[in-house]
């Protein structure tokens, strides 16, 4: 039987709702039935957590990711070698908080690097934080595709049975017809097509969204559509890839949703996670794709406003852990 995949779950912003996604997600026994996880943060933080939640859960120290004992009730917790948080800053943009973030995570993909890992869970991070720590990277794919020398990193979203990827991601919203290409709107199609089969679809159905409102209407509110999007489509149909479009954006995820696609290629942010994010929260997180290992975060940030409160909701943190570990 194969082993059960280890999962290294990075804590995030310390300050941030993760700690709290974390303890509520692995106080269900039937995660350590389908992988094995271990926290790369902080351990004073994670046993405040959990004794603010009244929580059963009992936090480890470990030395070495050969220390863990993976054991339901039990959370081993790895800090990395020669950084300490100290007092926690309270919950609000602060560098302390960002280089934790960030070397919370830089220490769960040097694992994956040394395939000491099968996957890697962040909880949320506060980009703001990550950049006043210093980092020049726009966010935390970008960062990971540095660190871990990987060319073409990209952003898978799961929206319940739909899944998506964008053209562009966390770049100005003027910036974006630049960012669009023929070379780049093909790869977004054949790398979503590609995720599809190794998710067990057997012919993946894709969707290509619009730039402009209705699609152009053959130029008259934009020309994208006719120069940048349709002979890319053209080029993967060329290649056997079922994908249609450019369909209008405005009406490409009912479609979707209602079955007549598997996934969906946006043009920008927000056209993918705006619907996105308008499903069950157990159904949508953010894969990172294109890097040695799976990886996932959530699909909503650090709320810095209801950190502490024990009122946060670990839908998303524990849909990201079953991706993974699907994908792992």
């Amino acid at each position: 039987m194969r082993a059960k995949p280890v999962i290294a779950i990075a804590m995030g912003d310390p300050a941030g709702i993760g700690p709290e996604l974390i303890v509520k997600a692995l106080g269900d026994p039937a995660i350590f039935e389908s992988c094995r996880p271990v926290i790369i943060g902080d351990i004073d933080v994670m046993r405040a957590n959990a004794t603010h939640l009244d929580a059963s859960l009992r936090a480890s120290a470990i030395d070495d990711l050969s220390a863990a004992l993976f054991q339901p009730g039990t959370v081993d917790v790895l800090n990395p070698p020669g950084f300490k948080l100290g007092k926690l800053p309270p919950p609000q943009v602060h560098p302390k908080l960002g280089e934790a973030a960030a070397r919370y995570l830089a220490l769960a993909y040097e694992l994956a690097l040394a395939s000491r890992v099968d996957g890697v869970v962040m909880a949320p991070m506060n980009k703001e934080s990550f950049r006043a720590a210093g980092y020049e990277t726009f966010d935390e794919l970008q960062f990971l595709g540095e660190i871990t020398d990987s060319a073409e990193p990209f952003i898978l979203g799961a929206a319940g049975p739909v899944w998506a990827v964008a053209v562009t991601e966390h770049i100005p919203f003027k910036d974006i017809v630049n960012g669009l290409t023929v070379e780049r709107i093909h790869r977004a199609i054949t790398d979503l097509h590609v995720v599809l089969l190794k998710l067990g679809y057997a012919s993946p159905r894709i969707a290509c969204a619009a730039l402009n409102p209705h699609a152009g209407e053959g130029g008259l509110f934009g020309s994208e559509e006719i120069d940048i999007i349709a002979p890319a489509i053209a080029e993967a149909q060329a290649q056997a890839i079922g994908v249609d479009g450019p369909v209008p954006a405005d009406i490409v995820f009912k479609r979707a949703l209602d079955g007549d696609f598997d996934g969906v290629v946006c043009m920008y942010h927000d056209q993918m996670n705006i619907v996105r994010k308008l499903q069950p929260r157990a159904d949508i997180a953010t894969l990172w794709m294109g890097l040695p290992v799976i990886g996932a975060t959530t699909a909503h940030g650090t709320a810095f406003d209801i950190a502490g409160k024990g009122i946060a909701d670990p839908g998303s943190l524990r849909a990201a852990l079953d991706y993974v570990i699907r994908l792992a």
